[in-house]
């Protein structure tokens, strides 16, 4: 299996337990995982749900996975919320 594969089958893993946010890949280089999260859709009747710091909490989960699957891991660079 390539390091791109390996890479997007943790975000596969790691996705469902976002709750409705997703990490994408956007590339690798030189041990630096390039992702882009994309925030849960606002749902106004659920108001009561935290979300602070779920992004923070998703980019530790992804940090972890991907220290076991990229070789000479070196960190994440997440590019802007959509």
């Amino acid at each position: 299996m390539e390091l791109r594969e390996k890479v997007e089958e943790a975000l596969r893993q790691l996705n469902p337990m976002l709750g409705g946010a997703e990490v994408r890949l956007e590339g690798i280089v030189d041990g630096v995982v390039t992702v882009r999260y994309l925030k849960p859709l606002v749902n106004p009747s659920a108001c009561h749900v935290r979300r602070a710091g779920d992004r923070e909490l998703a980019m530790e989960a992804l940090e972890d996975v991907l220290k076991e699957v990229v070789p000479d891991f070196k960190g994440v660079r997440l590019l802007g919320e959509d």
